[in-house]
């Protein structure tokens, strides 16, 4: 019998009722007959096929990723940093020349918000809990800028600042943001965000049309697939990823991608009545992962 070891964060209680777009397809594996164990944290392993790591967090703890070694086949092995400067092609730094707007973001992935929520599992004590909101209280009445100490922001609001000029100077003393060049698709009045969704040798392609300059699912008015440019095949087989989702624009006839998650949810693919169809065909790329396939 095949068996997939889930691989969760210890401290992550979330999995269970986060929509993420791995669950469905974990669902059809078991009804084809494969067994799913799952692993919370790092104490206990499983002997399995396939490891899977389901960590959602921008950078992989070096505990976890030292399991990777007791497993033949892992999803995603060589993913084990998906933070802005890690990929992004325009990021820029102070005192760059650079005259288009600019969009200030999180080097982690989505906001930093993971990152914040597994912390503060962590944060048992009662002392612990209050130390650190009286520490940002005293820091905002002390009259520094809230941007050099800001921690995570939601991602449907990164600030939009019409030149790199406008851009607050503390945002570059803060090591948890970045800058980068707002590279906007447009279609008539609409934004257009595009999705790249894939696992193994399966891919799916989707254009999303917004009103908001920052397109995400609660602002979607429209889905249409689209074409898959090489470009950002390429840029996935270059990172190693197996399973995931790039998020990009069409700009001056090339892609950019601005975003790479490896643990993507299924929000947008459900208001559209996308949910099944797309995780149907997306699971089916686990045989090729078995099968140690290269990626299309």
């Amino acid at each position: 019998m095949t068996t997939i070891a889930l691989l969760l964060h210890e401290r992550d209680d979330s999995f269970e009722s986060t929509p993420y777009l791995l669950k469905p397809m974990l669902g059809l594996w078991q009804a084809r007959g494969i067994k799913v164990a799952t692993l919370r944290g790092t104490r206990h392993r499983q002997a399995a096929d396939l490891l899977i790591p389901h960590l959602d967090l921008t950078v992989t703890p070096p505990a976890y990723a030292a399991l990777y070694e007791h497993y033949p086949r892992v999803l995603n092995r060589r993913i084990l940093d998906i933070s802005k400067s890690s990929f992004s092609a325009n990021l820029l730094r102070r005192g760059d020349t650079y005259d288009g707007p600019v969009i200030v973001k999180t080097e982690g992935n989505y906001g930093g918000i993971p990152e914040r929520r597994l912390h503060a599992h962590a944060r048992k004590t009662p002392l612990a809990r209050l130390a650190r909101p009286l520490f940002k209280l005293a820091r905002t009445f002390g009259g520094r800028s809230h941007w050099r100490y800001l921690e995570q922001m939601a991602p449907g609001r990164y600030p939009v600042f019409e030149s790199l000029s406008e851009v607050p100077p503390d945002v570059f003393d803060n090591p948890n943001l970045v800058v980068e060049k707002f590279l906007a698709e447009r279609e008539g009045d609409a934004y257009c965000l595009r999705y790249y969704g894939f696992l193994g040798d399966r891919e799916t392609s989707l254009r999303l049309l917004s009103h908001d300059p920052i397109a995400k699912g609660a602002n979607i008015y429209q889905v249409d697939e689209c074409p898959i440019p090489e470009e950002v095949r390429e840029l996935r087989r270059r990172l190693g990823f197996d399973f995931g989702k790039f998020d990009y624009v069409m700009h001056a006839g090339r892609a950019q991608v601005f975003d790479l998650n490896r643990t993507p949810t299924s929000t947008v693919l459900r208001r559209f009545d996308l949910y099944e169809s797309v995780t149907r065909h997306l699971a089916g790329g686990l045989d090729a992962l078995l099968a140690g396939a290269r990626q299309p």
